[in-house]
């Protein structure tokens, strides 16, 4: 039968695989998600600003149907457009930061003795 390690311990018939604290073995660990939210902030706004501007350059091929028919379609364009490309953005930013938490930066921080690692077991 393999041994476990450290950071797993027998309860029961499960296994606890709670992230500890390398320094001082606490579980008392959160996840900071540092470039997660700096990635979804960034993507929700290049993500909107690119949506404003594809509804915009829309609504001048609206002038075809006169300035009332353009000035609607590009409202209702820049709401649409706005919403939907701050959405994509900000999911692409924030699976781009994701990936920089897990694999680049001490993304886990513990509570107890304000030590920062990568636990690579996540």
């Amino acid at each position: 039968m393999r041994e476990l390690s450290i950071e797993q311990d027998w309860q029961g018939d499960s296994v606890d695989m709670t992230s500890r604290c390398p320094k001082c073995r606490s579980i008392y660990v959160e996840a900071r998600n540092l470039a997660q939210r700096l990635g979804g902030a960034i993507g929700a706004i290049a993500g909107t600003t690119s949506g404003v501007a594809v509804a915009l350059s829309g609504a001048e091929l609206g002038l075809i149907a006169g300035p009332f028919g353009a000035l609607l379609g590009a409202v209702a364009g820049v709401v649409i457009e706005g919403i939907v490309g701050g959405a994509a953005g900000c999911l692409a930013g924030a699976k781009l930061g994701s990936a920089i938490d897990r694999n680049v930066l001490h993304n886990h921080l513990c509570r107890a003795c304000g030590h920062t690692f990568t636990d690579k077991s996540s």
